[in-house]
């Protein structure tokens, strides 16, 4: 049984609510997301019980975030975790949580599957900090402090489910090589230029797919997806996915640097540069440059008016595709 189904089974329900005040899940493709939030009673009963019964996820991580501490004892490790600071636990092994306040943290529990894929050797950091002030870490933490409840539970195309496991994984499988837990015989030995050139060609190439994936860029590479993700991080500091983004909104501001820009225009910008919600693309536009695209537009609008077809006037602006070496 998983957390999800532990969770929603009738007869446990009432005990887990009883033992922590407040719990919500969300299941994404193999990475199932818990907010947990109760007082300290709660974390030393509830917490514990809940990941021990979840044997197909054997692997957890706890992100705690508000202020106070959390004590963990496992494997005859005694570890203290403050806010934003993480903690792989390993749901096999016997383990004590205490916490002298209020506690309020994500859990995000690992399946089977994705811990063989991602993390072959990450049992050896069970009980062990991985501090959220510097490196992958920070930038993980940084990213699950952003994420809602409630945005979870709009993503329901399986794809972009996928997608967003597949970038938590990414930057945890990172901040546990950055600190040295575990080697991972697929980390790039050093860097391989022509390959990386290869890899952001076809970004280029494939930005305006709104199914582009580390999968794909890995079946027409000819290389693991473990592999793209950390080729990645290992020469640029960035994400496969924060690449991807990048090269949207490159392309989006290419286009909307021209003039007669209307509401219309906008989303179809959207559309050919990958995203299939234009108020999504909003969002991220105005998260990226600190304005909406429309007043972006108005600022830095300079070439004429688009003639002509509307596809016409966007693939003017479009970056030219590159040839791939073979």
């Amino acid at each position: 049984m998983n957390i999800a189904q532990s969770i929603a089974a009738g007869h446990d329900q009432s005990r887990f609510h009883d033992a922590v005040r407040h719990m919500s899940v969300v299941d994404m493709n193999g990475v199932v997301f818990v907010r947990a939030q109760g007082s300290p009673p709660d974390t030393y009963r509830g917490l514990p019980s809940c990941i021990q019964e979840s044997a197909e996820y054997p692997l957890h991580l706890l992100l705690k975030l508000n202020n106070g501490f959390i004590t963990c004892k496992q494997q005859d490790r005694t570890v203290t975790i403050g806010v934003n600071d993480m903690l792989i636990i390993d749901s096999d092994e016997a383990m004590r949580l205490c916490s002298h306040h209020d506690t309020d943290a994500w859990i995000i529990s690992l399946s089977q599957a994705l811990v063989k894929r991602w993390l072959p050797d990450a049992t050896d950091a069970a009980a062990v900090v991985l501090t959220g002030d510097k490196g992958w870490t920070s930038l993980l933490a940084s990213y699950l402090r952003a994420m809602s409840l409630e945005h979870l539970q709009t993503v329901t195309n399986p794809f972009e489910r996928g997608m967003l496991s597949e970038h938590v994984l990414s930057m945890l499988s990172m901040a546990l090589s950055e600190n040295k837990l575990g080697h991972d015989p697929e980390a790039p030995s050093a860097p391989d230029c022509t390959l990386h050139a290869r890899m952001r060609a076809w970004i280029r190439d494939h930005y305006a797919d709104p199914e582009v994936s580390a999968a794909k860029l890995a079946a027409d590479t000819n290389v693991s997806v473990r592999y793209v993700h950390k080729a990645f991080a290992a020469e640029r500091g960035m994400t496969f996915l924060d690449t991807v983004r990048h090269e949207r909104m490159e392309a989006a501001m290419r286009m909307l640097r021209t003039s007669g820009i209307s509401r219309t225009y906008i989303s179809q910008i959207a559309y050919s540069c990958g995203f299939t919600d234009p108020a999504y693309f909003g969002l991220v536009f105005r998260k990226h440059q600190g304005c909406s695209p429309g007043a972006f537009a108005k600022l830095h609008g300079t070439d004429p008016a688009p003639r002509g077809s509307l596809s016409e006037s966007l693939s003017r602006h479009r970056a030219p595709r590159s040839t791939m070496p073979a």
